[in-house]
């Protein structure tokens, strides 16, 4: 695995557990603002595994 896929895969974890904590205090915009960015990750891995 490349360094970037780690840090990729690490900063995706970070940011679920961001959002399950946001959605278990009931802070609705900031759990979809983080949602958000995750599905930005997660196409750029796939952009990523398709292109390699």
């Amino acid at each position: 695995m490349t360094r970037k896929n780690e840090e990729s895969l690490r900063t995706l974890a970070m940011l679920r557990y961001q959002a399950n904590r946001y959605q278990f205090v009931g802070n609705g915009s900031m759990c979809q603002q983080v949602n958000m960015q995750i599905r930005r990750l997660m196409n750029e891995i796939e952009a990523d595994a398709v292109k390699n």
